[in-house]
């Protein structure tokens, strides 16, 4: 297996799973629902997941950060650059949509038992809105969590003779395969040496 902290870090964060989901159950029992319930949820769907499904399976996050922060390609060693071309070449856009299709189902199914949370939003404003929006961000969250995970898993699986044996991915063309949004940094974690 792969170890690298930054993948484990990101496969880790499925804990972070079910906090997401309840933000949008919450998000969901906010304020009173519209007749058309249905337009929110596709609403929900356009807006926090199609962008980051459409992301990760055209051009995944470089997963070499932590939440806003991205170690940039120029500070990144030689491991991290093997490790991004054993993504670029693991990656599985089939198992991307598939987990597309489940968060879908999931946010159906969520809905549907949302109004059981209604004593805990009762307290708020409730403006159906700041509900939806919510509700857009907690599901644009839990995609991020997931998508990232399943694009990493199969990296996570490779053999440590595999990372030594390949070649890097050249600087010149991180930026063009890889999202690499956020604040530089340096490295969080030390480098790992096998």
């Amino acid at each position: 297996m792969v170890f690298d902290p930054y993948l484990w870090l990101h496969l880790v964060g499925l804990a972070m799973l079910p906090l997401t989901l309840a933000l949008v159950v919450i998000a969901l029992a906010w304020g009173i629902p519209l007749p058309f319930s249905t337009a929110e949820l596709i609403t929900i769907v356009l807006v926090g997941g199609v962008p980051v499904w459409v992301l990760q399976i055209l051009r995944p996050w470089q997963p070499f950060g932590f939440f806003i922060f991205q170690i940039p390609p120029e500070r990144m060693d030689e491991r991290q650059k093997q490790i991004l071309r054993l993504i670029q070449g693991t990656r599985q856009p089939l198992l991307n949509a598939l987990g597309a299709v489940v968060m879908v189902i999931l946010l159906w199914q969520i809905a549907h038992y949302s109004p059981l949370a209604t004593g805990i939003s009762a307290g708020f404003w409730q403006w159906r809105v700041i509900g939806i929006t919510l509700a857009i961000v907690g599901f644009f969250l839990s995609n991020v969590i997931v998508q990232m995970s399943l694009t990493l898993l199969p990296t996570l699986f490779l053999s440590e003779n595999t990372v030594i044996a390949i070649d890097p991915h050249p600087n010149v063309s991180i930026r063009r395969d890889f999202a690499c949004w956020g604040i530089p940094m340096g490295q969080i974690f030390p480098s790992v040496r096998l």
